[in-house]
């Protein structure tokens, strides 16, 4: 018996539910992205614990948008509140999809225990992000039937336009 795209017996995400926490995932993390490039490239000396708190108070406040959003748009589809199941997958999905600023949050704590320079936890951070963006795009898609060379390819195109994001943001300053 289905249940809002789930068997009773299958713990698996349906096709929906893994779109919609890539989709976020891939949101965050290129809001993340940004941050750590502003922060790096606006800041004469960025502090560790300064730039964390500026990571989490943007990214918290992107969740919460995506979040208020699908509220907004399940309720105009649907005209009616999401249940009880479908409130806790969307929490799940913010809630995931905020894991994407773990590794650069992890440099920073290094950074603040004096292991390497504030800046260079921000560069790290934004090529772990990059690496994130095809990591979460292959666990997403290794079950599709697209293939391996397809999978490989929008692998490549998510790693491609963060790749582009950081030189446009170096080219812009220098």
């Amino acid at each position: 018996m289905k249940s809002n795209g789930k068997s009773r017996s299958d713990d698996q995400p349906s096709p929906q539910e893994m779109a919609s926490r890539l989709k976020e995932r891939v949101y965050v993390t290129f809001t993340a992205l940004a941050v750590l490039l502003a922060m790096n490239l606006h800041s004469h000396d960025p502090k560790p614990g300064a730039s964390a708190v500026s990571l989490l108070v943007t990214v918290a406040a992107i969740l919460m948008a995506g979040l208020v959003a699908d509220l907004i748009s399940h309720s105009t589809v649907h005209a009616s509140l999401p249940t009880r199941a479908e409130l806790r997958h969307q929490l799940e999905v913010a809630w995931g999809a905020g894991g994407a600023i773990v590794g650069p949050l992890i440099l920073l704590g290094l950074s603040a225990l004096g292991v390497f320079s504030t800046s260079t936890a921000l560069i790290g951070g934004q090529w772990m992000l990059v690496a994130a963006l095809a990591f979460f795009a292959w666990l997403s898609l290794r079950r599709s039937k697209l293939g391996f060379w397809r999978t490989l390819w929008l692998m490549l195109v998510l790693v491609l336009v963060g790749v582009v994001v950081i030189a446009l943001q170096l080219l812009a300053h220098s």
